[in-house]
């Protein structure tokens, strides 16, 4: 009995010498994290996810990496024949796209929810008075681009991994319409000197979401989205079955707050619950868009 009391003191004796792990400063990690977000969309993501892990014991690399195909790792490019029968019939179609062709777009996919099929995180809508069907290479989509909100054409389109079409399920007014693509399109035009890219201000600032309303600050959705709102339609359907814990975003979020607050894991997981719910409301996802009771599905090609 005293010989296990004895060795039950040497252990809180030890416990007791033992060196508390002291908190990260947070400035030390916002700069580390912020050079990891300023590498997604960049073929230094991954190492930069690998050194942001190596320092502070996190796995985004090993997250990103189990769900990217081999293929997207490798940067091999897209070898897809074109879409050739993808429908460019209908004024104010909405075009999602998913699957990845190369480095690029697999970091930028994994950023967004995946929960169906295609694995959709791009979108556009089409201004059907800008498509020629015989220059399929004109500007006739609304969508976003590096300097913000842009165009994109229907031969851009054609060449996606995986794409759906989808259209109003009420009688559009066209009247409304082509006013909405109009003030849209507004956007589309500016020059870059007058508007940013980014669902984060200051694009690495992810605790500072652009709201769907900005108009300074543009992603691909969020074009889509305007121009419904614009017509009287919020197709951002916010729906639960879009689970935010299959995203990237999540994972990034996640590996964050676990530095910031290791010591105590019921913080972690209120600071990530708390700004996955705040995000959703203020961000709108492709897979959000798809699921919208205004939507309807009319082509789908899914090849990876």
């Amino acid at each position: 009995m005293k010989k296990i009391v004895g060795i039950l003191a040497v252990l809180m004796l030890i416990a007791g010498c033992a060196p508390n792990p002291e908190p990260v400063p947070p400035k030390d990690l916002d700069a580390d994290f912020s050079t990891v977000l300023a590498a997604l969309g960049t073929e230094d993501a991954l190492s930069a996810m690998q050194a942001f892990d190596e320092k502070y014991g996190t796995t985004l690399a090993q997250e990103y990496l189990s769900q990217q195909p081999v293929q997207s790792r490798l940067g091999s490019g897209n070898s897809y024949p074109p879409l050739t029968s993808m429908p460019f019939n209908r004024d104010g179609a909405v075009y999602l796209s998913g699957g990845t062709d190369g480095v690029v777009s697999s970091v930028i996919s994994w950023v967004a929810p995946k929960n169906f099929p295609g694995g959709y995180y791009h979108g556009a809508v089409l201004d059907l008075d800008k498509f020629d069907p015989n220059n399929l290479s004109a500007p006739a989509l609304e969508s976003a681009v590096a300097k913000g909100a842009g165009w994109e054409s229907a031969q851009d389109w054609m060449q996606k991994v995986n794409a759906t079409v989808l259209v109003p399920t009420f009688t559009v007014n066209q009247q409304k319409l082509n006013a909405a693509q109009q003030t849209t399109a507004y956007y589309c035009d500016l020059p870059s000197d007058q508007q940013k890219y980014g669902f984060f201000k200051n694009y690495v600032d992810i605790f500072n979401v652009v709201t769907k309303e900005d108009t300074y600050w543009w992603y691909c959705t969020k074009v889509v989205w305007h121009m419904y709102k614009n017509y009287g339609i919020d197709i951002d359907s916010n729906d639960t079955r879009v689970d935010f814990t299959t995203s990237g975003l999540y994972s990034l979020v996640k590996a964050y707050y676990n530095v910031r607050y290791f010591f105590n894991s019921s913080k972690v997981n209120a600071a990530v619950n708390a700004y996955i719910n705040d995000t959703r409301g203020k961000i709108v996802m492709a897979e959000e868009i798809m699921l919208s009771p205004y939507l309807t599905k009319v082509f789908e090609a899914i090849r990876e």
